[in-house]
């Protein structure tokens, strides 16, 4: 291909911003030609570089007229992300994680001993659905958010958060499935429902840990979460410590009668 024709091309494909002046005359001159219309394209390739870093900003290809601002959209949706992880992370903790603990202690120790609340099965259900719902709602965001986002998740939290709510979902039908109390195995929907219930509470407070662990802030998340355990915690504790004394007055009480009948 002689100069000229390279000339034409690179007229037709570059036409009003650069001119490349092609003289063939001889050997040398064409080969001076070669290094010309490689430095003018090295050129066009910077200064083409150069627009696209100065402006960020897509014209759609359809003619709509539609701008895409790269550097304002990227930051918008990192916000967005990390806006639905906060989300998550909190309605998980307070409904899995908080209210799910105060409706198992509102059963233990409101229902007939230590201290017997009239009111105790309708603030019982009140908490577990909320807490159920809440909880649900904020797994169902961290599963948008790891299809959409690629969140990462480990497989010990996945699996142990579709254990949680598989569980916690049996636990809020147990409602429906709940028999009479003058039924025969009365006693043992009781034992599954009081087991399983525990058993729930310890696998949520370790899936909050593991997904605490994956956040940006886990430390604050952590500090957070350990400071909500601990008032439960103390609660429960300051509760159980008066189940027992209870237990033992009673106790005592019992024996005492026992003796007063049996020793005239």
């Amino acid at each position: 291909m002689n100069s000229h024709c390279i000339y034409m091309i690179l007229s037709m494909v570059f036409p009003l911003q650069y001119s490349i002046t092609a003289q063939a005359s001889s050997c040398n001159g064409g080969l001076s030609d070669l290094i010309q219309t490689e430095r003018g394209i090295d050129s066009i390739v910077a200064d083409v570089m150069l627009q696209m870093h100065a402006s960020t900003s897509l014209q759609s290809s359809n003619g709509t007229g539609v701008t895409i601002n790269l550097r304002s959209w990227k930051p918008h949706h990192f916000r967005h992300h990390h806006h639905l992880k906060n989300v998550h992370g909190v309605l998980i903790i307070i409904g899995w994680g908080t209210m799910l603990p105060i409706g198992v202690m509102i059963a233990r120790y409101f229902k007939n001993f230590p201290m017997r609340w009239k009111e105790w099965y309708s603030f019982h259900i009140m908490f577990q659905g909320i807490g159920y719902t809440l909880g649900t709602i904020g797994w169902g965001i961290g599963i948008c958010l790891e299809n959409t986002f690629r969140l990462h998740i480990s497989k010990a939290q996945r699996v142990l958060s579709i254990i949680v709510f598989i569980c916690t979902t049996i636990q809020m039908l147990a409602i429906f499935w709940q028999p009479k109390k003058e039924a025969e195995h009365r006693r043992c929907w009781e034992i599954y429902h009081h087991f399983l219930g525990y058993a729930v509470i310890v696998l949520i407070i370790t899936n909050i840990f593991l997904g605490v662990n994956d956040e940006g802030q886990a430390e604050k998340w952590r500090w957070a979460y350990g400071v909500i355990l601990g008032v439960l915690g103390l609660i429960a504790l300051a509760l159980e410590t008066y189940r027992w004394i209870k237990s033992n007055q009673l106790r005592q009480l019992i024996e005492l009668n026992s003796n007063m009948y049996t020793f005239p």
